[in-house]
Order: structure tokens, then sequence, then C-alpha cells
């Protein structure tokens, strides 16, 4: 591992155990056993750490079109990796405004893979309809089981957190469940029967 590969895993540690108000670069360089000067040689900020962290993230998430779910079955195969994933930055998910509110350069990101991220979650579920799995009654409930699915993956966190819970991998798996749960209404006889075998 590189000098700077290692420090993005020491701030990526320090973030998730506080959050990324209260480890400054010189508590990762502590962290590290380095100088701050060290750690500024290779990052300039604390925002530029977080950026690299997204991107890590981003290229552990992104799946192509070709790599998308085509069953309901192997979505829910998919969000057991995306919660793994989503335990594993959970800073990012808990200060996501704030680390926006920031950084103007991530959230000019986080917008375009967002829609990115929107529109092949769309794309799934008409390949799940296509296929008989899932039947809308119009376009609105379509659009709405898609938008509650992207809502649940960024924001779930922050839900627990109104709640004054803490997220834990339990409290993860349950977004899975969350998103199973909101699928329901449009299963298709044929996919709640096939379920149940």
């Amino acid at each position: 591992m590189s000098r700077k590969e290692a420090i993005l895993e020491a701030a990526l540690g320090l973030f998730n155990e506080t959050n990324t108000q209260s480890a400054t670069t010189n508590h990762i360089a502590k962290a590290m056993g380095i100088s701050p000067g060290n750690l500024h040689y290779h990052y300039k900020n604390r925002e530029e750490i977080v950026r690299l962290l997204y991107k890590q993230l981003r290229v552990e998430t992104s799946l192509t079109i070709d790599e998308l779910p085509n069953t309901i079955e192997e979505l829910q195969k998919h969000e057991e990796l995306l919660i793994q994933v989503q335990w594993k930055y959970r800073f990012f998910f808990k200060e996501m405004l704030f680390l926006f509110s920031r950084d103007p350069l991530l959230e000019k990101m986080y917008i375009k893979d967002n829609i990115a991220h929107r529109d092949r979650i769309s794309y799934s579920m008409k390949i799940f309809t296509q296929r008989g799995e899932l039947s809308f009654p119009d376009e609105r409930s379509f659009e709405f089981l898609v938008d509650s699915i992207l809502m649940s993956w960024q924001f779930y966190a922050s839900y627990l957190h109104t709640l004054g819970k803490t997220l834990d991998s339990q409290g993860s798996i349950e977004v899975i469940e969350y998103t199973n749960n909101a699928m329901q209404p449009y299963l298709t006889k044929k996919e709640n029967t096939d379920a149940r075998t």
C-alpha cells in the first residue's frame, strides 16, 4: 500500500469513528505517525481527501448498463453489496449535505453521479416490468418507486439519526427491507409465486 493510499485508509477510519469536522488533517497525520507537512505533500486539504474517498465509493458501487440486475433476485444480491459499501463509507452518508456545503466540487460530482444512478434504477425497474415481475398502474407510481429506492439508499442513515438511533450494520440491512417493502405493492402474481417457491 502506498503512502497516499494509507492516508486515505486512515482518514476513512477516523471519519467513521467521529466525523469529518473532528478529524482534521492534523489528526489524520497523527494517526499515521507522520508530520502534517508530509500529509499535505500528498493532499492539499481534508476536502481533497473526502473527494477521493467519494470517488472510491463510486467505483465500488457503479455498474455499467450490461452489469445492472435483470431480475429482482439479482437486485437483492446487488443491494447486499451496496449495503457493505455504505457501511464502509458511512461517514459520507451521515454528513452528505454538510460535506456539500464545504465543497461545491464534491456536490457537483455527486449530483451528476446521482442523476446517473437514478437512471440506472429506472432502467432496472423497466426491465423487471418487461419480465413480468413488476406492474404499475401509472407512470407516477413507477417514478415514486424509483425515488423511494434512491432516497432509502442515500438518506436512511440521516433518517435513523433524526430518531436518535445510531447507524450500525443492522440498520444498514434495514435499507434492503425498506426497498423490498416499497416494491411489494407492485409485485405481480408471478413474482409473488416465484418468491414463495
